[in-house]
């Protein structure tokens, strides 16, 4: 391999390094944290250091804090959580201070890292459900994927030979082209 395709490898791979956008907290994985999944019995989990993610469901902002009811999904590497229909559950975020509940809204993805305190019972319809509390020392609220469409963002598609009605239109039905300064007969 050339040198300079080393060079530009070394670049491409510093440059992709660089939008690593989540503090490094929320991307380094907890070392053998228990998963939601497996928090049937709250308090035998308790003081444990979790990382989970998911959906925000509501958010409930108290005197001094702000619980987040967050539907829980498995996360990436990178500690975003994957946008699927499979959850592990649900759990509360209880994050010190106030959260701006336009900035939180429901739907939005969002990644938590703290302790696990205890557990709470809250309706979720008329079904009492047992949910675990994360006490947040650090979180970090994703931006929304913007959905790509390939055909019509695609560049292949644009050129000096493109022509959206090229199907539809007759080879003879061109419109001839014709310099602005030549004398044409």
């Amino acid at each position: 391999m050339s040198r300079q395709l080393q060079c530009l490898w070394i670049i491409v791979a510093v440059s992709l390094g660089a939008c690593a956008t989540a503090p490094k907290t929320i991307r380094t994985p907890v070392a053998g944290p228990p998963v939601l999944a497996a928090v049937q019995n709250v308090d035998q989990y308790v003081g444990e250091r979790v990382r989970w993610g998911g959906t925000i469901v509501a958010v409930e902002n108290q005197r001094t804090e702000t619980w987040i009811q967050v539907v829980a999904r498995r996360l990436q590497r990178g500690g975003r959580p994957i946008d699927s229909s499979t959850t592990t559950g649900r759990f509360l975020a209880q994050v010190p201070g106030f959260l701006e509940p336009e900035e939180y809204q429901r739907g939005r993805e969002i990644t938590v890292l703290g302790t696990l305190t205890k557990g709470v019972t809250r309706d979720i319809g008329k079904f009492p459900y047992q949910l675990p509390v994360v006490q947040v020392d650090d979180l970090y609220l994703w931006q929304p994927l913007h959905e790509f469409d390939p055909y019509f963002h695609s560049p292949y598609f644009w050129g000096p030979f493109y022509d959206p009605w090229w199907p539809h239109r007759p080879f003879y039905r061109y419109p001839r082209h014709r310099h602005p300064h030549r004398r044409h007969r």
